[in-house]
């Protein structure tokens, strides 16, 4: 059986699965759990945006078969691109879908590649984060190179999951991985400039008008936005409204936002996280 081992481990989360352990631990937030059929949830190092995913998955119920997580490959590598077996965290080994992935995979909307995930984080980081929530769980990996990110694929992949949902009957949470804006030299983009106060200010005015066009269900909106944008993981939002409103979502909230200032205080290279649930 094929096991892709964790890339990241030891840089955006730790290696050491009782320093993990502690780590979520802390991050651990009492706040009353619902059902969610998709979320957003961010990708950096636990350091920077751990606040924020804790908050995401405290807020979902244990009530799901199977986590779609969808992030985009931030090489390029492949095309939407899913996987077979098992991955292995610090936390323990946990299994892919394989009935999801065969069905997912019957028509050409989405191939199983296991190179394009050996390196990427976009995915992984998710995974400590449910094996903590919610204990044993399978799970399939969706890589989306953003060369793909267009409405039309995005809406395919969306409702290609919804479908293979509904012919296996299977219960779902859909986690969107992305980072919010990207501002700074370090990205090479300053749309405007100011004090920090002031730049804060508008990076979160800015990501609250993309997360506002998620909690809303506008998926073409939210994508013809990013698209002169720095919100790495747009088109994995799309893609999970789309999947969503196919499984009766009415609508989305906001559940936390922060930004990697708040942690590095580094004004070269700032970077906002939100949190959304879409039930």
């Amino acid at each position: 059986m094929n096991i892709r081992e964790p890339a990241v481990a030891g840089a955006f989360y730790p290696m050491s699965a009782s320093e993990l352990h502690s780590l979520l631990e802390r991050f651990r937030t009492n706040i009353k759990a619902q059902h969610v059929i998709a979320a957003v949830a961010p990708h950096a190092g636990y350091k920077y945006c751990g606040k924020t995913a804790a908050t995401v998955y405290a807020s979902i119920a244990p009530d799901f078969d199977t986590a779609i997580i969808l992030g985009p490959n931030h090489a390029g590598i492949g095309t939407i691109s899913t996987d077979s077996g098992q991955w292995r965290t610090p936390l323990g080994l946990v299994s892919i879908d394989n009935d999801f992935v065969k069905e997912l995979t019957s028509n050409n909307i989405v191939s199983i590649d296991s190179r394009s995930h050996l390196r990427e984080h976009s995915i992984e980081v998710h995974l400590p984060w449910l094996q903590h929530r919610f204990g044993n769980f399978k799970f399939v990996p969706i890589s989306i190179n953003p060369a793909f990110f267009d409405i039309e694929h995005m809406r395919s992949l969306g409702n290609k999951i919804a479908e293979t949902s509904n012919i296996l009957k299977r219960k779902i949470l859909v986690v969107a991985s992305s980072d919010f804006t990207h501002y700074g030299p370090a990205y090479g983009y300053m749309p405007f400039r100011g004090n920090i106060s002031q730049t804060l200010k508008k990076i979160k005015e800015m990501d609250m008008e993309v997360a506002g066009y998620a909690t809303k269900l506008m998926p073409e909106r939210l994508m013809e936005t990013c698209e002169s944008r720095t919100v790495c993981g747009y088109g994995a939002i799309a893609a999970a409204i789309w999947a969503a409103q196919k499984l009766g979502a009415k609508q989305g909230s906001i559940v936390d936002y922060t930004t990697s200032f708040e942690t590095s205080k580094d004004a070269s290279a700032i970077v906002g996280y939100c949190g959304i649930v879409i039930f």
